[in-house]
């Protein structure tokens, strides 16, 4: 943020330069409370994901609507996470690398930091580096639901796993993580629970299997916007990791259960620098400002005569018919974005608009922190 992004507080949103990031203030902050008033009525409680919109003002609001803490994917977006003043996180993801485990174990001498592991040797490191810095990291073993990314095999291996994190130095073992990220995005509801329950089943199972062996699983973190409603029914699920839900994108628009409780809060504004033919508009919104990889971005309903068609680095061409064909040079129009994570990762500032005009100007803080 900077004194120029500033200085459009108070003005129409069509007026900022663009391409520009808006955030619906009204729709986020409705989406943030249902997410709120959902899972007040579950076991489960909320510890959404800090990966969606890397802002730590919302993350507060989402703490003030219910959530015990925050999910995050790397040290750096933890450091700027606690750096905001929030002093509950989990990172979500492997640590690994001297630097990065240094700078994990140092960390939680001023946060209460959590963190996954899915290795003795990922394990071992952080013990070791918790202990050079005096400092106790508090350790979930991830576990492989089907997912296929990151996470020990459940049952034994993860018992194995959480055996060795409860009488290693340095770090408190604190229970264990899944995520049936593959199920989110089933459209519908019905094949969604049955695939998804079929992970969580693995999840509990593998989390009794630690309890009898005398060991206390506190945490059992799962769940994603996509899945949030099955992981929360299971009374073993202890924390939910949804994150999406706050801006929401194009490919949530069409999961059954999702879309529609929901809104779309997120969109880029372009404008029309081009009318090559009577049904052909070129924007100034390309690949560098709205990414692509869940399909391509698509106008508001307010522009139903319209369909994006093709992006390039600086540029997105949509057809047009009916009314649409009146656009002309220097017109605005919002595009929501199949994929809301990256895309706000490729802008340094949002602007929160509030009935059509800019309330505030939210700093990316956690854009481009990999590492």
């Amino acid at each position: 943020m900077n004194a120029a992004g500033i200085g459009w507080i108070g003005a129409d949103k069509t007026e900022v330069p663009t391409p520009a990031l808006l955030l619906d203030l009204d729709l986020a902050g409705r989406n943030i409370a249902r997410m709120g008033e959902y899972l007040r009525n579950t076991h489960a409680a909320l510890r959404p994901h800090f990966k969606t919109h890397k802002t730590p003002l919302l993350s507060h609001l989402q703490l003030r609507a219910g959530a015990i803490g925050i999910t995050c994917q790397t040290v750096g977006e933890a450091e700027v996470l606690a750096n905001a003043g929030i002093t509950d996180i989990l990172i979500s993801n492997q640590v690994v690398g001297v630097h990065k485990v240094r700078r994990l174990a140092r960390l939680a001498n001023w946060t209460d930091l959590k963190v996954a592991v899915d290795s003795a040797q990922t394990l071992a490191a952080v013990s070791r580096a918790a202990q050079a810095a005096q400092s106790v990291v508090g350790v979930l073993v991830e576990v492989n639901i089907g997912q296929n990314r990151c996470g020990v095999d459940p049952g034994t291996p993860a018992l194995r796993l959480a055996e060795d994190a409860s009488r290693s130095p340095g770090v408190e073992f604190l229970g264990l993580m899944g995520y049936e990220g593959h199920c989110v995005f089933i459209e519908q509801l019905e094949k969604r629970k049955l695939e998804a329950g079929k992970s969580l089943d693995l999840l509990v199972e593998t989390k009794s299997l630690v309890e009898k062996a005398g060991i206390e699983c506190r945490i059992t973190s799962a769940g994603g916007t996509g899945t949030f409603a099955i992981a929360s029914s299971y009374p073993q699920i202890t924390e939910i990791q949804a994150g999406s839900y706050v801006t929401m994108d194009m490919r949530y628009s069409g999961v059954e259960g999702v879309g529609g409780l929901f809104l779309q809060a997120l969109t880029v504004l372009t404008t029309v620098l081009s009318r090559p033919n009577r049904t052909r508009v070129v924007m100034d919104a390309g690949m560098k400002s709205i990414t692509p990889e869940f399909g391509l971005p698509q106008p508001q309903p307010g522009h139903p005569d319209m369909a994006v068609y093709k992006l390039s680095e600086e540029h997105s061409l949509a057809e047009l018919r009916g009314d649409a064909i009146a656009l002309a040079v220097g017109d605005v129009v919002e595009l929501i974005p199949s994929h809301g994570c990256t895309t706000i990762n490729l802008f340094d500032y949002m602007y929160g608009v509030r009935n059509g005009i800019i309330e505030c100007i939210l700093p990316i803080a956690g854009r481009g922190k990999s590492a």
